[in-house]
């Protein structure tokens, strides 16, 4: 029997890179260059997108923070009850919608 294995390869522009150096913890080292070779990329590649992912997850959080604020100062937010029903509710239940109109 013969496996053929094929590659999903991102297309991703060139960019310019610098060195960064930073200290790890020598399990935390370990268990990156196992996911490296196991995914047959270089710990670089691996930290990389780690850090790419990292970066990425806290602008959206930021942005789902300021975009929050922003509808608090025009008096847009959702009542204590109705987050303590979301709060309750099973775990694929939708946010609830705004229901407080203030200003």
């Amino acid at each position: 029997m013969s496996y053929i294995l094929i590659y999903n390869f991102e297309v991703m522009k060139a960019m310019p890179t610098i060195p960064f150096t930073t200290r790890l913890d020598t399990s935390l080292k370990t268990r990156l260059e196992e996911i490296a070779q196991y995914e047959d990329r270089s710990t670089s590649y691996v930290a990389n997108r780690a850090i790419q992912n990292f970066v990425e997850e806290r602008e959206a959080t930021r942005e789902l923070i300021e975009v929050g604020l922003h509808l608090v100062e025009k008096g847009v937010s959702i009542s204590e009850s109705a987050i303590d029903s979301w709060l309750n509710s099973p775990e694929d239940a939708p946010f609830p919608k705004p229901d407080t109109f203030e200003k």
